[in-house]
């Protein structure tokens, strides 16, 4: 008589979500230690760095291009714009185009040295093969969005 597994042990042995989100609060914490003394969080350079290479861009495009829900992005633009980082300006409709200010991209200058040693730490972390693995895999989700049509 074959045993049936235990639902709990394998999602435990097996899940990929499981394992990216416990790769992704390390990786974080990584650079998120990186930055602290900046005042700044990876996730808010992230956005910054959409912004400052798509700018001005509307805040949805933001959210498809770093896979966020507007809650998610709210969150770090907000602080941002609070500290001079990002200027909103209204565009057409009820949209609000976003823009790095002169004082974001000197942040951005400021934050590279840490950045830089943040990805020396995690390339030493994951080795090369799973750095290019996330590399590519990021590039299949993107060309697989892009196939979908301009919302996917």
């Amino acid at each position: 008589m074959s045993q049936v597994p235990n639902p709990a042990n394998r999602v435990a042995a097996e899940c990929l979500a499981g394992r990216f989100r416990i790769l992704n609060r390390v990786i974080t914490g990584i650079y998120d230690e990186a930055f602290r003394p900046h005042g700044v969080r990876i996730s808010q350079m992230n956005v910054m760095v959409v912004i400052a290479n798509r700018g001005p861009v509307r805040a949805a495009d933001v959210c498809r291009l770093l896979q966020l829900d507007k809650s998610t992005l709210s969150r770090d633009l907000d602080r941002l714009l609070d500290r001079g980082w990002v200027r909103s300006t209204p565009a057409e409709g009820r949209a609000q185009d976003l823009e790095v200010t002169p004082a974001g991209r000197a942040l951005i200058e400021k934050l590279m040295p840490a950045w830089e040693e943040a990805q020396k730490r995690v390339h030493e972390l994951i080795g090369p093969e799973l750095a290019q693995g996330l590399f590519a895999a990021v590039g299949k989700i993107r060309q697989a969005g892009s196939e979908s049509g301009p919302s996917g």
